[in-house]
């Protein structure tokens, strides 16, 4: 089966990445930290993200193919929804505006699972990446740190853990695929330019990245991501799985 080169779609998109230097960025004086929480992802907001491909005479993924359920205890991040011959990427995202936030140090987490063992005989459900991340956007450029789990089972790096450099992915660790709940953990010091990502405790070494955007805004914010992306069909698919992540006891602290 052909793989799915996520880069490639970054490229197409128009979306360029670069690593660089944290413009000057003063640090407060001494701030309380405020923590926000929740079980679910009510309040959270659903966007489709970069990973999107649809197979010959498919139409083009739309927001019809993901969905983000709440249910109390926990959500449910659906991408191809419909089962349709396409790859979809669904982002649950919470935002926090304001030119403040990007002089705080933000720590986000929350734990999450697969309903499912993805397989190369898995049927109806199956997977392409999870993933995950926390930004600063100052207006210009994107300052954060992101993760993704490979679960494409036909690919020879099922069950990676690759880290977002600022123009690719990049191995920095394993976890066999399974359906326990498993907490990731993401902090990002824009004062200071550094990040850190922890993953069931364990630390992964990751990079301080800045990527820039097509399309500038002046709405500084900061964002708490969780992502799926559902499995790539082939060039002539009229069928594809669906892909489940389950998210629940998020946190979000800055200060």
């Amino acid at each position: 089966m052909q793989t799915f080169d996520r880069r490639r779609f970054l490229m197409a998109a128009g979306a360029g990445a670069v690593a660089a230097a944290l413009p000057a960025v003063p640090a407060l004086a001494a701030v309380t930290p405020v923590t926000s929480s929740g079980k679910d992802l009510t309040g959270w907001t659903t966007v489709l993200g970069d990973g999107l491909y649809a197979s010959a005479g498919q139409a083009a993924v739309n927001l019809a193919d993901v969905a983000t359920e709440n249910k109390g205890t926990y959500s449910r991040l659906r991408a191809n929804v419909a089962e349709r011959g396409v790859m979809a990427h669904v982002i649950a995202y919470r935002k926090i505006a304001g030119s403040g936030q990007l002089r705080l140090t933000h720590r986000g987490s929350y734990s999450f699972r697969l309903p499912f063992l993805p397989s190369t005989t898995s049927g109806a459900r199956n997977a392409q990446t999870v993933e995950g991340g926390l930004f600063i956007w100052n207006g210009d450029v994107d300052y954060g740190t992101a993760f993704q789990w490979v679960l494409n089972p036909w690919q020879d790096d099922f069950g990676a853990i690759q880290v977002w450099t600022g123009d690719d992915w990049e191995s920095a660790g394993y976890l066999k695929p399974d359906t326990s709940w498993h907490r990731i953990a993401l902090t990002v010091e824009p004062t200071k330019g550094r990040v850190a990502i922890a993953l069931d405790g364990r630390n992964i070494p990751a990079p301080w990245t800045v990527t820039e955007k097509d399309e500038p805004s002046t709405d500084p914010s900061v964002r708490l991501q969780a992502e799926a992306i559902s499995l790539y069909p082939g060039t002539n698919a009229t069928w594809a799985p669906q892909h489940e992540v389950q998210v629940r006891d998020w946190s979000w602290t800055r200060g």
